[in-house]
């Protein structure tokens, strides 16, 4: 027997030899094989993290290009948020690293300009990656990026210290779960994923209470080296395991990314074949029990799972949650916040007996069950039950909503009691009812007439100094029989279109006093809201009787002055006329030096008077409303290069380049006089406060509107000025009034035609760098071309002119201005004079300049027309006119007359008997 037993041993040995060795050789193969597998699958997260990242630089440089950082950028993100994975949050942030908008909201406004990444993107001006880190608490990293946005500076509106200067994402680490979820990783795999510090980021599958701890020592080789490589490791939890692992210094992510698979579980399928070929029975009975373990043990970690997940949802609940099993009534579910509300721990109740009754119903009410308890022992369903519980620090007032829950054969097995907390509501509510008080008190006490109506307009409340001002109570009398009857029309049309608005109104109306007297009251009525919805409208009536009589008493003797001076202008600008005339004729007669120098002070003296009087003027006609504009489509290049050519003559003689800055043809319905006055005072203005430097003069469309604008490069208007500028005489940087500089009435008549056109002004200035003011003026039909103008002719000796003035002195003027100029002339001082005398002379004029207004009510236009008839041709004429109503000015253009303003320079009268003639006067 024994001999057999040592030949069967001898004769097996081998077998058992081969077999061990076979199985041995099996075992490093399969470890090999695990060793390959482990950096394929790291090959794969890496792969993908990459593929993430490089998707993410992608769409953080479309985002820059689409330059979408504007006032809607917030509501463009959270459309943008609905398109985006869940681990990803893209938005705009400034230099401080503050994020302006974001798909995420709750991440705006948060940030700090510690973030390397936002200082390496400004730095670089390159797409950076950031390093992981935590944001809500251990189990949340992010992966931060930063690319610089070069458009934040064109964010209309926003300040320069909270522009966009970059844009930036955050990267969850939940894709590396959803990676997983989409392309499951193999059985016995896990990732984990750790910081260069060695902060365990994340693992998968997920390991409780392992994420935010340290690496334990035996894996520090995971933190070091500079290559991807292989290992036999004891894993996090005690599983030996074939792992690849990247260190930080390997892959550039900041990151130590670590693939294992379960060495052991692995290679079971060796060993299973090995023991297949020995105990198949054996293995049988030992896979089965070992998958029936592993079910149990996955089945009995799921529930687990969802328990905690469970118990962590109602931790963040508000309200208080508790669920009991019936009959017994012991709590197998609950909150803090139940624990809180009811202010007793729950944790023990293992009876129905054991509930608390801390709830009392009201004040006459004693203590209360449970809503809980009648949903497990009577199946009662309770709704919004209010309780309260008194505690020293104030009492707690909750809503109770319990229900049983019942079984297929309606046997209660459970009941759940939410409890709302609504404390700080009730609180609210008293609050709100002693404001109420109090507000009527102060509405009853307040000297100022108030009143109270209901939302739909309704009366419902008038205060003492109402009834005691109208001797009226609220129910006596008709309800608007103390309102003067003509001023009810206007009262109830503000009253219907406020309420129907629901927005504030207001009116001015006569109210009968207690004694009979209609005094002048401004009456305000404002809603009151609670929650977006009109409670009440709150009206006040303030008597400004005696201040509106003086007020429409200055009024009326500010407009008696305003018409005086506008019905003078004809006289006040005749004797300056006569000086213009006179000074020029001067020109022949005196030769020496120091009378050319006298002469020319005399003009330049006489200039300025000129502009003086005619800003003087001016001001007069608008406050007396004289002026009516005519509204037409007017060509703006023409306009602006005509203003362009007649000024740049004034700033090249102060060293001041004038440049008119119009690439776009456009038409605009205004004045074609009024908005060249106004485009005139602006450029004015701008060559008289420019020392050095440019002043453009530009048009651009905008919204709708042609934007014509002054800019300039000089003194610039401080902020408190700014203010001032356009009242009447005042002037920025000239406290000695120097009369040179105007009367600074330049930019009130600026302001004044802004009023009478409709044509906005804005103004933007900075102190010292220079001023930008712009005209927006409406949008025309169509593009009118401009007058084509005729050449120049060398002058004529021998040619007729016809000169009609009623003034004498001012005749004398022109005709030895006209004899200077090589012209035959003929005066006199009406229509028939001039009529008879070029009867006499049997000549045709050649030109004719008339004063507007004659004697005997007549005017210029008749004389120059009779002429023409009597010529049988539209001999050229000019008429000269103290006048600057509309009336004047659409007559002479009606037929084609120049039209000049006394009083007028020589100078220019010779350019527009130019423009007339089409030859030098």
């Amino acid at each position: 027997m024994l001999r057999w037993l040592l030949l069967l041993v001898f004769t097996l040995a081998p077998l058992i030899g081969f077999e061990v060795y076979s199985h041995a050789r099996l075992r490093a193969e399969r470890e090999a094989e695990l060793g390959q597998e482990a950096l394929r699958l790291l090959d794969l997260i890496q792969t993908e993290q990459q593929r993430i990242v490089d998707d993410i630089e992608h769409i953080l440089a479309t985002l820059a290009e689409a330059d979408i950082a504007g006032p809607d950028c917030q509501e463009t993100m959270e459309r943008l948020h609905q398109r985006l994975p869940s681990y990803l949050t893209l938005g705009f942030a400034d230099r401080s690293g503050t994020v302006l908008c974001s798909t995420d909201r709750r991440t705006v406004g948060t940030g700090s300009a510690d973030q390397p990444q936002i200082r390496q993107a400004l730095t670089t001006g390159l797409f950076s990656v950031g390093e992981y880190v935590a944001t809500e608490g251990p189990r949340h990293r992010v992966l931060p990026f930063a690319l610089p946005y070069a458009r934040g500076g064109e964010s209309g509106g926003q300040s320069d210290g909270a522009q966009p200067a970059v844009v930036t994402a955050l990267l969850d680490l939940d894709w590396l779960r959803q990676y997983q979820a989409r392309k499951p990783l193999p059985p016995n795999v896990t990732v984990l994923l750790a910081d260069r510090a060695g902060t365990v980021l994340v693992r998968v599958p997920d390991l409780q209470g392992i994420v935010g701890r340290p690496l334990p020592e035996r894996l520090g080789q995971f933190l070091s080296g500079a290559a991807t490589t292989t290992a036999l490791t004891e894993g996090l939890d005690g599983v030996p395991r074939v792992t690849a692992y990247s260190p930080p210094g390997a892959n550039g992510s900041g990151l130590a990314i670590a693939v294992g698979i379960d060495r052991a579980a692995a290679l079971r399928s060796v060993d299973v074949a090995t023991l297949w070929s020995w105990f198949p029975f054996l293995l049988i009975l030992l896979l089965t029990l070992t998958g029936t373990a592993w079910a149990i043990g996955r089945l009995t970690r799921q529930r687990e799972t969802e328990r905690s997940l469970l118990k962590a949802v109602l931790e963040h609940l508000r309200a208080g949650v508790v669920v009991a099993e019936a009959p017994t009534g012991r709590v197998i579910l609950y909150n803090s916040a139940a624990e809180r509300l009811i202010g007793q721990p729950l944790g023990r109740i293992d009876r129905i007996e054991d509930y608390p009754r801390p709830f009392t119903g009201g004040p006459s009410e004693g203590s209360l069950e449970l809503p809980l308890v009648r949903a497990l022992r009577d199946g009662a369903v309770v709704r919004q039950e209010e309780l309260r519980r008194d505690t020293p620090a104030g009492p707690i007032t909750c809503l109770a909503d319990a229900e049983p829950v019942r079984d297929p054969d309606c046997r209660i097995s459970l009941a759940v009691v939410t409890l709302t907390d609504i404390t700080e509501r009730k609180a609210g509510e008293e609050a709100l009812r002693r404001s109420e008080t109090r507000f009527r008190e102060l509405v009853e006490n307040t000297p100022v007439m108030m009143w109270i109506n209901r939302p739909d307009g309704g009366r419902e409340y008038y205060n003492a100094a109402w009834r005691s001002y109208t001797g009226r109570s609220l129910e006596q009398g008709e309800r608007w029989s103390y309102i003067h009857p003509a001023d009810y029309p206007r009262l109830l049309d503000s009253r219907e279109r406020g309420i129907a608005a629901g927005e504030s109104y207001g009116f001015d109306v006569r109210m009968q006093r207690h004694d009979g007297t209609y005094r002048w009251h401004v009456c305000r009525i404002n809603p009151m809201r609670q929650n977006d919805q009109i409670i009440a409208w709150v009206g006040t009536a303030v008597d400004v009787h005696d201040s509106r009589m003086a007020r429409e008493a200055a009024e009326q003797a500010d407009r008696s002055k305003s018409r005086f001076l506008a019905a003078a202008s004809h006289d006040l600008r005749q004797p300056m006329q006569s000086m213009f005339f006179f000074a020029e004729a001067l020109h022949s007669h005196v030769h020496s030096p120091r009378g050319r120098d006298a002469l020319a002070m005399l003009e330049r003296g006489m200039e300025t008077l000129k502009g003086l009087l005619d800003s003087l003027l001016d001001v007069s006609q608008l406050d007396a409303g004289v002026i009516q504009p005519r509204i037409e489509d007017v060509p703006v290049k023409p306009l602006l290069d005509d203003i362009g050519s007649a000024y740049a003559p004034v700033a090249a003689a102060k060293g001041l380049d004038l440049q008119v800055v119009n690439h776009h043809d456009l038409t605009v319905r205004s004045d074609r006089n009024l908005l060249g006055r106004m485009v005139r005072n602006l450029v004015e203005n701008a060559i008289r406060y420019t020392e050095r430097g440019v002043i453009r003069l530009e048009c651009h469309p905008l919204d709708g509107h042609a934007g014509i604008q002054v800019r300039d490069t000089g003194i610039g208007i401080s902020g408190e000025q700014m203010s001032w500028i356009f009242e009447e005489f005042y002037q920025v940087g000239n406290p000695e009034r120097d009369r040179n500089q105007g009367l600074g009435l330049g930019l009130a008549i600026v302001q004044k035609l802004s009023a009478l056109l409709g044509h906005p002004v804005e103004v933007r200035s900075e102190l010292g760098k220079g001023s930008v003011f712009r005209i927006s003026v409406p949008l025309g039909d169509a593009t009118e071309s401009p007058a084509p103008v005729l050449p120049a002719r060398a002058p004529e000796r021998g040619r007729l002119a016809v000169l009609i003035d009623d003034d004498a002195i001012v005749l004398m003027g022109l005709r030895s201005i006209f004899q200077d100029w090589g012209y035959d002339t003929i005066v006199a001082s009406s229509t028939e004079e001039a009529l008879e005398r070029l009867r006499a002379a049997g000549r045709r004029p050649d030109v004719m300049v008339a004063d507007y207004r004659l004697r005997e009510h007549k005017v210029g236009t008749e004389a120059i027309l009779k002429i023409r008839e009597l010529a049988g041709a539209p001999i050229p004429a000019v008429l000269l006119t103290g006048d600057s109503g509309p009336d004047v000015m659409q007559e002479a253009e009606r037929h084609g007359i120049g039209l000049m303003f006394k009083p007028v320079t020589a100078r220019l009268l010779q350019e527009a008997l130019t423009r007339q003639t089409g030859t030098a006067a």
